[in-house]
């Protein structure tokens, strides 16, 4: 009898789980995106980024995600390197509603806006020019860190060293200057 009991308590919980599972899930329409916080660049700039999920039927997840990595990655293109970016959904219909209408509330914290102090190579940098180097990177010392240009410094680094024959892979460092709002990095090739 026991058994019995503990086998349908087991199933309801289950069965409990996996409704919340589905409607954490749920496919959702977004209606409306707001912003708040200090996002360190104008509302309008930042709405682009977020442009592509309105009007479209995606997970609650997913929507989380890409307004989240979508607005930091702008944001970090712009030098402000420490960026938080909080989602969080709200619905616009009443509770219980299946039509799943809802608005996107973004809490942004820019931070510091960081520009680039120094850029050094180490490991098997050596073998190459540093003039080579750098016009692979095409970082200036002074403008605003970009992390996508960081990315494709990388990039271009694997590829110079891939011409000449060896694989290698790039580890970059970053040392932060708080009180500077600047930035060093420093890229390590390695093979």
């Amino acid at each position: 009898m026991r058994f019995t009991i503990a086998i349908q308590v087991l199933i309801l919980a289950a069965a409990l789980c996996a409704s919340q599972s589905a409607e954490r899930n749920q496919t959702v329409l977004l209606k409306e995106v707001h912003f708040s916080g200090d996002p360190g660049v104008s509302i309008g700039e930042l709405r682009q980024y977020t442009e592509f999920l309105t009007a479209h039927r995606l997970e609650r997840k997913k929507i989380l995600e890409d307004a989240s990595s979508a607005v930091g990655a702008a944001l970090r293109r712009r030098g402000y390197l420490k960026a938080q970016v909080t989602p969080q959904l709200r619905s616009l219909e009443s509770s219980g509603s299946k039509g799943g209408e809802v608005a996107l509330e973004l809490t942004v914290k820019a931070g510091k806006q960081y520009r680039v102090k120094d850029l050094t190579f180490a490991g098997l940098s050596g073998q190459l020019a540093e003039r080579d180097l750098k016009q692979a990177c095409d970082i200036r010392i002074g403008e605003i860190a970009d992390a996508e240009q960081v990315n494709s410094c990388i990039t271009n680094l694997g590829t110079l060293f891939h011409q000449k024959g060896q694989d290698v892979f790039v580890v970059p460092s970053m040392m932060y200057d708080d009180a500077g709002s600047t930035v060093s990095f420093q890229l390590d090739v390695e093979k």
